[in-house]
Parts: C-alpha cells; structure tokens; sequence
C-alpha cells in the first residue's frame, strides 16, 4: 500500500516536522478546549485540516504519490474552515484544487522513479523538472491576470473582508497547483509567497474581529510549517532532477 511505503526514507527534518505539527495541533485543541468559549467544532476540522496539510506538502517535497490522497482531505476541511470564516477566494481555491489532486495524481504516476533513499523498488518519486525563460513569462502573466480577476469579482459579488488579499493567494495558488500537477520545481517560489500572505490573511483576519480563535491559531500554524516546507520542498525537488532517469528532461 502506496500510503504506508510513502513513509520510508524520510530524513530526520521530515520526521520533526511532522511530530511538530501533530503537537502543535494538539496543544492549540487541549489550550482552547480548557478555556472554552471559542473551541467548536469547527476547532476541531480546522485541526484535521491542518494535520492532513501538513502529511500532503511533506508528500509533495518528497515527491511521493500520497501527497494527492491527503491533498483531498486538507482541501474539503480547510474549504469548510475557510467558508465559515467568511473567506470565499479560498472556499474557491479548495474547490478547484479537488478537482486537480485527480489530475496531478493520473499526470505523476506516468512519471516516476523509485526512491534512491531505499532499498525498496516500490516506493516511487516524481520526476521534477525546471520552466524555461518563456514558460516564467507565461507563468507570471497568467498570476497577474488571476489576481485581477479574482480581487475584482470578490469585491463585487461577494462579502469576503479581505478581498484582495484573499485575491492575492487565488492567484499565486493557482498557478503554483498547475506547476506542481506539471512537475515543475519553480512552483515552490510561488507556494512560498502563497503561504507567507496566508499567514498575514489569517492573523488579520483574528485582528478584524478582535477575536483570537482555534481555527485562526491553527491555520497559522498550519501556514507557517508550509512556509519553511516550500524552501525545503525546492531543495529538494532539484536535488530529484539530478538522481531520475538520465535523459527524461
């Protein structure tokens, strides 16, 4: 089973990160259930989500298939957290990358390679590859375009508090998910971005409403593991360029 083997050969960076967010997560659960008042279920999703989020960019980094599987499970809690949030750009978001963890998955098992860290054939990473002078042209345009369309439609049509702020991570997250589903290293630049505005979204947002809650603390933490996985994750997705198939691209 694909989601078992995906654990072997992960470094003792990996390993921390992971245990950091499983105790983080659950000490913001134990700080907020004792205190009671703003821990709902809501609370408990949001942790759910987090830890799910965390196994899915750890997964990405190393180029494992899973990544897809938690992927799904972090997209349907944190689209549920963020709807009852008031933030519809990310409720939006979540849909979109449901539907590309089934396209990055059926594109990934069509390139892969097994692991050099194991000694076991089965456990499969990506192949990873790097955009050209035009592809980051390309790439950056269609960022801009996306922000404008995204913060203009939010501001219009919807009650969303933060609306091109919000914009800002609709934009960059969709062209990051379209560079990972294509296996292009260069998307973690964008994810660093990403989660960098994800942490001012979430702590402004707690500051608008005068309010420090469970899934606000939560996502932050959330956030901030994603920022320091996405520098890892381009490290590490050039070093796999190095160790695939010679030849591939």
């Amino acid at each position: 089973m694909f989601l078992i083997k995906d654990f072997k050969g992960f470094t003792n960076y990996e390993k921390a990160m992971f245990g950091f967010i499983l105790i983080a997560q659950l000490a913001i659960l134990v700080y907020f259930w004792t205190i009671g008042g703003n821990f709902t279920v809501i609370s408990l999703i949001s942790a759910i989500s987090s830890i799910a989020g965390v196994a899915c960019v750890v997964m990405s980094a190393k180029g494992r298939l899973s990544t897809f599987v938690y992927g799904l499970i972090q997209v349907i809690t944190y689209g549920y957290v963020s709807y009852k949030s008031f933030l519809y750009g990310e409720v939006g978001l979540q849909i979109v990358f449901g539907i590309f963890q089934f396209i990055g998955a059926y594109t990934w098992i069509k390139n892969m390679h097994s692991d050099q860290l194991t000694d076991d054939e089965a456990v499969q990473e990506v192949d990873s590859r790097g955009l050209t002078m035009t592809g980051w042209i390309f790439t950056l345009l269609a960022a801009v375009m996306i922000y404008f369309l995204a913060g203009n439609y939010l501001h219009s049509y919807t009650d969303a508090k933060q609306p091109f702020v919000d914009a800002i991570a609709v934009g960059l997250s969709l062209v990051g998910q379209t560079l990972m589903t294509l296996r292009y290293k260069e998307q973690w630049f964008f994810w660093m971005v990403i989660n960098a505005v994800s942490i001012f979204l979430w702590t402004r947002l707690m500051i608008i409403n005068g309010e420090l809650t469970a899934e606000g603390v939560s996502s932050i933490t959330m956030w901030v593991v994603f920022l320091i996985n996405s520098v890892y994750g381009y490290y590490y997705w050039k070093k796999l360029q190095h160790v695939q198939p010679k030849g591939k691209y």
